[in-house]
C-alpha cells in the first residue's frame, strides 16, 4: 500500500441566540477557549469574516478514523464554549434567519479591508462552508491536481448541500451559500492553469485589477493553498454531521490520488467550458442530489445520482488503496438513507425554524441525524 495523502479539515460555524438569529458571539467563544484549554488546543479556533463565525481547524491526519475523532472533539469542544456562552453553535451552511442589516465584521484588519471593498455584499454574507486540505508534492502538482478537480467540483457541492434556508423561508436551493458566493468575483471553477507561475499570474492580475484584496481571496472552489503544502477543496456547505463532513474528506482524497495517478501516466485535466462550468455548479446549487446534474465534459445533463456514481466509481482504486472503501460505503449508504443535510434540514423545519436550529445545532461533538 502506498503511504496515505495527509487530509486536514475546517469547518466554519454560526453563532445564534436561541431564537435562531445570529449573534456576534465570536468573541465569547473565543474567551472561553483560551480560558479553558491549552494553547495549542485553543488556537485551533479561529475568528472568520464575520462576528457571528466561529472557525475550527483540525491537525493534519493520514486516517479517516482519526479525522473523525478529531472533528468530533473540535465539535464537542463547540458545543459546550457555546452552552457556557449563551449561544448556540450551528453547523449549517447559510443562517435560516436574519433580523438585522449586517452581521458585523471583525476587527482584523484584513477583514475590514474585505468589507470595505465589498461593501453589503460581504456585510450580510453569513455562509459557512467546509475546507478539505489534501497533502500533495509541490506548487506545479497542486495546480495540476486541481485542473483535474474541476469536473468533480458540482457534485462534491451536491453532496454537500446544507444551506436551503435564507431570511426566514426555504430559498428554493440546497445550497444556498453558494449562490451567494457566485456574487464575489473569483468564485466558481478555478481556472485552467499550465503550471504554477502561470496560475500565480493569474491570481495577481485579479489583485492588480482591484478585484481581489489578495493572493489568499479567492473564491474558488479549489485552490492550490498558499498555507499549507495541500490542495484545498472548498466545495461543500459546512457538514451537518461529522460523518457527513468525513464524506467529504474520502471523496475529496480519492479525487485527488486519482489526479495524481492520471498525472503520473501523462493524462492532464480535461478543459471545460467555463459557461457550462458555472451552469453545473448553478444545477448542483439549486438541486443537490434530488434532481439534474451536467457532465461538464460531455456537456449533458444527467441525474444527479448518476453523477455521484461516476465519481466513486472514478476514484474506486484509490478508495482501496487508501483502505477507505469501506468507510466510504458505510457514508454512502447513509447518504442515501437519510439524505443531505439540505434534505434534513427541510424535513425537520416542517415543525418551524426553531425546531430546526434546535435539532441541527452542536450537542456532546455530534449534530442530531
Amino acid at each position: 500500500m502506498r503511504r496515505r495523502r495527509t487530509v486536514g479539515f475546517e469547518e466554519q460555524f454560526l453563532l445564534l441566540d436561541v431564537g435562531g438569529v445570529p449573534v456576534a458571539g465570536v468573541d465569547a467563544v473565543l474567551d472561553w477557549m483560551r480560558t479553558n484549554l491549552e494553547s495549542d488546543e485553543s488556537n485551533r479556533f479561529k475568528p472568520e469574516l464575520q462576528r457571528v463565525q466561529i472557525e475550527s481547524v483540525s491537525r493534519v491526519h493520514t486516517t479517516m478514523e482519526a479525522l473523525r475523532a478529531d472533528l468530533c472533539a473540535a465539535r464537542g469542544k463547540l458545543a459546550t464554549a457555546g452552552h457556557d456562552c449563551k449561544l448556540v453553535v450551528l453547523p449549517i451552511g447559510y443562517a435560516p434567519i436574519c433580523s438585522t442589516p449586517t452581521c458585523g465584521g471583525t476587527e482584523d484588519s484584513r477583514y475590514a479591508r474585505i468589507h470595505n471593498r465589498y461593501r453589503e455584499m460581504a456585510q450580510t454574507y453569513t455562509a459557512c462552508g467546509a475546507r478539505v486540505h489534501i497533502g500533495v508534492d509541490g506548487d506545479d502538482q497542486a495546480v495540476a491536481v486541481v485542473n483535474h478537480l474541476r469536473p468533480w467540483l458540482p457534485t462534491l457541492i451536491a453532496v454537500g448541500a446544507n444551506s436551503p434556508f435564507h431570511d426566514g423561508h426555504d430559498s428554493g436551493y440546497s445550497s444556498w451559500r453558494i449562490a451567494e458566493l457566485s456574487r464575489f468575483p473569483g468564485s466558481g471553477l478555478p481556472p485552467y492553469a499550465r503550471s504554477a507561475d502561470d496560475y500565480e499570474a493569474r491570481v495577481a492580475t485579479l489583485v492588480e485589477s482591484g478585484v481581489l484584496i489578495d493572493g489568499h481571496m479567492s473564491f474558488w472552489l479549489a485552490r492550490p493553498s498558499d498555507v499549507y503544502p495541500t490542495v484545498e477543496v472548498r466545495a461543500a456547505d459546512t457538514a451537518a454531521t461529522v460523518d457527513d463532513a468525513v464524506l467529504q474528506a474520502v471523496l475529496t482524497r480519492g479525487l485527488v490520488q486519482t489526479a495524481i495517478d492520471k498525472l503520473e501516466a501523462g493524462i492532464e485535466g480535461p478543459h471545460i467550458d467555463q459557461q457550462v462550468g458555472a451552469a453545473a455548479i448553478w444545477t448542483a446549487a439549486r438541486h443537490g442530489l434530488t434532481g439534474p446534474a451536467i457532465d461538464t465534459v460531455n456537456e449533458v445533463q444527467v441525474p444527479a445520482l448518476k453523477m455521484l456514481g461516476n465519481l466513486v466509481e472514478w476514484i474506486a482504486d484509490e478508495l482501496e488503496e487508501a483502505g477507505d472503501t469501506a468507510v466510504a460505503k458505510r457514508l454512502l449508504a447513509a447518504l442515501e438513507h437519510h439524505g443531505t443535510g439540505a434534505a434534513r434540514q427541510r424535513t425537520v423545519a416542517r415543525l418551524g425554524l426553531k425546531e430546526l436550529v434546535e435539532s441541527f445545532q452542536l450537542t456532546n461533538g455530534l449534530s442530531v441525524d
